[in-house]
């Protein structure tokens, strides 16, 4: 792309991180998919994805070491969320006292810390004020679709938003920890 003078010299980091990424969000779409499939849960997954992709693109969290670890650890929290949305909907009778503690955990983690910076792509001043904005513009709606789920009694949206809130809030709370290790080592 340089020598066809597509891009400048000085982008190139840029647009081998922008491909790196894009690439790996499409092999993390297609462990979703494939997992949705293999599980027979191509709906509830696709709820998940749409939902985590979207807080997490925003809100930030813990990023693995390397990609192989990133895929395995996706491929893992696709397989926790079917889990935990599976036992919450067969063991939880009154799942709004969870959803609650789910909104209130979340909201907490996005008011402290949102967003977190990946160390390999930091923030501009506004970059940060339009990811945090983002992030609690998008926590609002998904809360309030969640409370509209549970007036509808739509069992699987209500209760993904539980796992999805709890899930999204491990990730920075974990993040948040790895960091303070590191900079009080």
């Amino acid at each position: 792309m340089c020598r066809d003078e597509i891009i400048e010299e000085e982008k190139v980091e840029i647009c081998t991180y922008g491909i790196q990424i894009t690439i790996a969000n499409l092999i993390n779409f297609v462990i979703a998919f494939g997992i949705g499939l293999i599980t027979g849960s191509l709906t509830k997954i696709a709820l998940f994805y749409t939902i985590f992709v979207s807080l997490r693109f925003f809100c930030g969290g813990y990023h693995a070491k390397s990609y192989s670890r990133c895929f395995f650890l996706f491929a893992g929290t696709c397989l926790f969320y079917l889990a935990m949305l599976n036992g919450i909907l067969i063991y939880i009778g009154n799942t709004f006292w969870l959803f609650i503690v789910a909104v209130i955990l979340l909201g907490i983690c996005i008011l402290l810390k949102a967003p977190i910076e990946h160390t390999n792509r930091p923030f501009t001043v506004e970059e940060r004020k339009r990811f945090r904005k983002r992030s609690i513009q998008l926590f609002l709606l998904w809360s309030v679709i969640g409370i509209i789920s549970w007036i509808w009694q739509i069992e699987d949206l209500f209760v993904g938003l539980i796992c999805v809130f709890l899930i999204t809030s491990i990730y920075m709370l974990v993040e948040r920890g790895r960091k303070y290790e590191e900079e009080n080592a």
